[in-house]
């Protein structure tokens, strides 16, 4: 596969587009960018001989968000994002590279830890997808949302206060490896030290 050339395919569907108001314009090509490099960490550091298949899961991982659009749901947006990025690379992938790359995208948001029998690209890439959400960036996306809802700072600290150790408890059981449930609670620190401050400067306090 031409790799440079995929690339541009995707910069030119929606490499300057917001998937929602309150997204940075190009999100989603940048998110699957990184996504990409997060998932072909994994497989090095999870299954280091299984070297034949990063080419497909760097490209799912590319398009897997091509179709984003505010009130479609997870699984829907996964089977359309599918079925777009075989229109758009039918002419830079063979049939069978084209085959598996949509069989990735198809299902990367259906997350099943338990009694899960996806391949391991899927559940890598399904893991790396996670992962991107957290940390800095998971700071980012917080404050991007915040202030794009037209929300106060006193908002959204109350949000964090009465939401946040329940959103980290689903986020944890839906990772499917080890080594992922472990980077993503290092990210975790990371935002809860932010978060701590957040909350402590939001009252006025001074440390």
């Amino acid at each position: 596969m031409n790799l440079a050339a995929i690339k541009q395919i995707a910069y030119a569907e929606f490499g300057n587009k917001r998937s929602s108001p309150y997204n940075e314009i190009g999100d989603k090509f940048t998110h699957g960018q990184r996504v990409a490099k997060i998932a072909v960490q994994l497989r090095q550091l999870i299954f280091p001989d299984e070297i034949s298949y990063d080419d497909i899961l760097t490209v799912a991982a590319w398009f897997h968000d091509v179709y984003n659009a505010s009130g479609v749901d997870r699984k829907t947006h996964c089977e359309l994002g599918a079925e777009r990025t075989r229109e758009l690379l039918t002419a830079l992938c063979t049939a069978k590279q084209l085959e598996k790359i949509c069989a990735l995208i198809a299902v990367h948001d259906d997350r099943k830890p338990i009694n899960n029998n996806y391949s391991h690209a899927i559940k890598i890439l399904q893991d790396a997808d996670h992962l991107d959400h957290f940390g800095a960036i998971g700071i980012w996306r917080f404050i991007a949302y915040a202030t794009g809802h037209d929300g106060t700072i006193n908002d959204a600290v109350q949000h964090l206060k009465e939401n946040r150790a329940g959103y980290i408890a689903q986020w944890n059981n839906e990772f499917n490896f080890e080594l992922s449930k472990k980077i993503f609670y290092d990210k975790m620190r990371f935002e809860d030290a932010f978060f701590e401050r957040f909350l402590f400067e939001c009252d006025g306090e001074l440390r």
